[in-house]
């Protein structure tokens, strides 16, 4: 296997690995900090030692600090450049916004093929969705229970069909009643999944998106208090799962976020690493060491390394003949 999310994946699928084995070596690669060494030299680095500069650039690992900031970036895009829409049912009982919940029965196959099998399904559901109610956008993230079984979140925008809605007064767990706005045609929506489908009514696109990324953020955050947010981290991470995923009118507003964070008027360059101006030398990946080697604050993301740094660096990779 090309990696330990795979080997550890390929032993779950042969059944010698279950969920609390997955969720325990998972914890064990998320606390390992490591950094990736970046030299700015085209030629032989190790006869040269003094004469070239050296970062040491902290990896993104799901569930990090630098994943976590990613992630948030890439959601503000959405919040931030997406025109909120509001719907009042009582004057108009149709809407074109449904935020979809789709579970996975347990009696269908073991948490494995769950998610093996999921992303497959969930292409197949929104197949079949716009023979019947044409095109669609979706904003959507996966969430696992405690029992290892995935289940999704979703935002549907259709832009061919709009659906008939209704209130509904339910009970909450906490014992609170609150008004939910259901469709009259779940039915439509729910015979092209296999399990239990909820569907209600979206009343505020940016409600929406918050509470969306109640759910993104948890397959975000490395926490061990969180047992579900780590479960989902976790089974992600085994069976290559993205968090979340967008497209059509969504993902436009991820590209329009560019816009928001430059200006015409100013004067366009690309930074290194440290906030720099970037020269025309490139920058070079040489490799991968943990950061207890390199004995400093897990918490900086990125600094220049000393020459006796490097040479320890490179004695190492020597020694297990590690050089890229």
């Amino acid at each position: 296997m090309s990696s330990l999310a795979g080997y550890l994946r390929e032993l779950a699928e042969r059944g010698l690995y279950d969920k609390a084995d997955i969720v325990n070596r998972f914890v064990k690669w998320e606390i390992e900090v490591k950094y990736m060494i970046m030299c700015h030299e085209k030629e032989d680095y190790r006869n040269l030692l003094g004469e070239y500069e050296y970062v040491a650039v902290k990896c993104a690992k799901r569930g990090n600090d630098v994943y976590q900031r990613r992630v948030e970036n890439r959601l503000f895009g959405i919040k931030s450049r997406t025109a909120n829409v509001q719907f009042d049912y009582w004057c108009k009982p149709y809407t074109n916004m449904l935020f979809v919940t789709l579970t996975y029965d347990a009696k269908r196959c073991s948490f494995v093929d769950a998610w093996v099998n999921l992303g497959t399904e969930f292409n197949l559901f929104n197949a079949n969705l716009r023979k019947q109610y044409g095109k669609f956008s979706i904003f959507r993230t996966w969430e696992s229970y405690e029992s290892g079984y995935p289940h999704i979140h979703a935002i549907y925008l259709f832009e061919e069909h709009r659906f008939k809605v209704f209130p509904s007064y339910e009970k909450k767990t906490e014992g609170k009643t609150r008004l939910v706005w259901r469709i009259e045609d779940k039915d439509g929506l729910a015979k092209y999944w296999h399990s239990w489908v909820d569907v209600q009514a979206v009343q505020d696109l940016h409600g929406g998106i918050r509470y969306l990324e109640k759910y993104i953020m948890k397959c975000a955050k490395f926490n061990q208090e969180d047992t579900k947010g780590l479960m989902t981290l976790a089974m992600c991470w085994v069976f290559r799962k993205k968090s979340f995923y967008v497209s059509g009118q969504f993902r436009k507003a991820l590209s329009d976020l560019i816009a928001t964070l430059c200006s015409s008027k100013t004067r366009k360059v690309q930074l290194n690493l440290l906030n720099e101006e970037l020269k025309s030398n490139p920058w070079r990946v040489l490799g991968f060491v943990r950061a207890s080697f390199l004995d400093f604050d897990v918490e900086i993301w990125s600094l220049k390394l000393t020459a006796e740094q490097m040479q320890r660096v490179f004695n190492e990779w020597e020694k297990n003949n590690r050089f890229m």
